[in-house]
């Protein structure tokens, strides 16, 4: 074994102790191809840099991706129907894809009839931030709403709001389909104040924005969480026939 084999092969070993396995494994394919000496010390070290810095990115969406939950993990951004009948304003699409609603603390509120499309937009939308490096979780409503209950009935209902208030962005889908409890409008109502103070919702409805008051309870509580939820958001509405009725699209709720 040569000074040099040597040097690498210790040098290889200390970055696998400070776990960086792939600038590992490059040193020792650049080591190994004669053409390395044409190189310059810079762009070796961005090379083996930026193999190891791609590698722990895609690792880290893959985990935000699995911790997220999503309903469809099939939905991209980029498949988004936007066929004249379905109304789909791309203007603002685009501009949720800047990632400034996050950013900037702004929810996003999309609204159409059954069947249009509303889950896999919220779900495209939600693997996108996450592909950019955000944190979030998928939810529907009624999933929510059962967690909160089961952590308060453990008395770790505290525990489980620090946990939500962790996320970047935080989806409720199907939202409010049927009225409300007392008690789960005291529980949305946490919810969304601590959203309010520096996270984003999005926040997927079939029902109509002035429904929803009634389906909190028509009270004060009703105003605060429809304040918190409506105020400084971005809005997308969604027209055109059920997609399910048009043979079984995979752009359906």
């Amino acid at each position: 074994m040569t000074n040099s084999t040597a040097r690498v092969n210790e040098l290889t070993q200390h970055l696998r102790k400070m776990r960086l396995p792939i600038m590992a494994d490059r040193l020792v394919d650049l080591y190994s191809d004669p053409l390395t000496s044409q190189r310059t010390t810079l762009e070796i070290l961005e090379e083996i840099v930026n193999d190891e810095y791609q590698s722990r990115r895609h690792n880290t969406i893959q985990r935000y991706l699995k911790q997220a939950k999503l309903s469809q993990p099939q939905a991209h951004i980029q498949d988004i129907d936007y066929s004249p009948s379905r109304k789909i304003n791309k203007d603002t699409i685009d501009q949720l894809k800047t990632c400034q609603f996050i950013t900037n603390h702004r929810n996003v509120v999309i609204q159409g009839a059954t069947g249009t499309g509303k889950s896999y937009i919220t779900n495209a939308l939600c693997r996108y931030v996450i592909e950019e490096g955000y944190t979030a979780r998928y939810m529907r409503m009624y999933d929510l709403l059962t967690e909160m209950v089961q952590a308060d009935l453990e008395d770790k209902l505290e525990n489980y709001f620090k946990k939500i208030m962790k996320l970047d962005v935080l989806v409720i889908d199907d939202f409010l389909l049927t009225p409300t409890t007392q008690d789960e409008q005291k529980y949305l109502m946490e919810v969304f104040e601590l959203r309010s103070r520096n996270r984003s919702l999005i926040i997927s409805s079939q029902m109509e924005t002035g429904e929803w008051h009634k389906k909190l309870g028509g009270g004060a509580i009703a105003d605060a969480i429809l304040d918190r939820a409506i105020s400084n958001s971005y809005h997308l509405h969604i027209s055109g026939d059920s997609l399910r009725m048009k043979g079984g699209s995979t752009t359906t709720d």
